[in-house]
């Protein structure tokens, strides 16, 4: 490996070298994509603002989370591409096979297979976190989904794999949920399109958000917050006595699963989130009282 890129490495792991920071780049990425506002790390972390300002600063040089300005808030984001790299660095220093002219032991090579499964568990843990689409089915089984429903959900998971990114979050789905036609019974997609919300310009700010990622995992598994929203949507279809989940109710899900970046992106192009979960709720009362 050349000297520049030990360098680079070197200078990250140097960027991590204090407790604070290490807690700011745990912190997001358990948030990761949707990140938080310096205000919310600061009230989490209780870190003095000028503080945060100086260790948040160095972890962006770094490459290590990334900066996006809202009205009047920052948003820091995890750079998930850097960390899996180096993790990769780590991981893959410890699985190359040594050297011809290094003294080969079984002390040193039961270290360095330790050291490698350490680094392992530490990828999979940070960028493997969710649920996979077989656990989903077994709360929320697929005769449970509308066609466009599920048509939505599939998309979202095309939508990952487009991104290149290893999980499907609210942004996914909700790109899934624009892309269905718009029909009577099919309300959460009629009620975006009434406020025209189109699928280009959705993508384009998403995107803008979340960037792209660096591979496409073999299974691809729902973030925390997007698992939250279909629950949400089943348990809403459910207490309202529907047979089915829509995508109405996908869309109230993704509404009240929280801060999210769908939440993000609808207020962005000027959504009315207030008024759209009130119209949500009334189109779903009105047709569950109406069969």
């Amino acid at each position: 490996m050349d000297k520049q890129r030990i360098t680079r490495y070197a200078d990250i792991f140097a960027a991590l070298g204090s407790e604070s920071r290490l807690e700011i780049v745990s912190l997001l990425l358990g948030t990761y994509p949707e990140g938080m506002t310096v205000g919310e790390i600061q009230e989490k972390l209780q870190i003095p603002n000028s503080t945060l300002s100086h260790h948040l600063e160095k972890l962006r040089l770094e490459g290590l989370v990334t900066r996006n300005k809202e009205k009047q808030w920052l948003r820091y984001t995890a750079k998930a591409k850097t960390i899996e790299e180096l993790l990769a660095f780590l991981y893959n220093g410890c699985s190359t096979k040594e050297e011809k002219n290094v003294v080969k032991t079984t002390e040193l090579r039961r270290r360095k297979k330790m050291f490698a499964e350490f680094l392992r568990s530490i990828f999979e843990g940070i960028f493997e976190v969710g649920t996979s689409w077989r656990e989903m089915l077994k709360k929320i089984p697929l005769s449970k989904y509308t066609p466009a429903a599920l048509g939505a959900i599939e998309l979202a998971k095309q939508e990952s794999k487009r991104q290149k990114h290893r999980h499907v979050g609210t942004e996914q789905i909700l790109l899934g949920i624009i892309q269905q036609e718009e029909k009577e019974e099919e309300r959460g997609s009629k009620l975006l399109k009434d406020r025209g919300i189109e699928y280009d310009r959705a993508k384009i700010e998403i995107e803008k958000i979340i960037g792209f990622g660096s591979g496409t995992p073999e299974y691809i598994l729902f973030t925390p917050r997007a698992k939250n929203a279909l629950e949400v949507a089943f348990n809403a279809a459910d207490k309202l006595g529907e047979k089915n989940l829509g995508t109405e109710h996908l869309l109230l899900g993704i509404i009240e699963s929280g801060e999210g970046v769908a939440m993000r992106v609808l207020k962005i192009l000027g959504v009315d989130l207030n008024n759209l979960e009130k119209q949500l709720r009334y189109s779903v009362i009105d047709e569950s009282s109406s069969e």
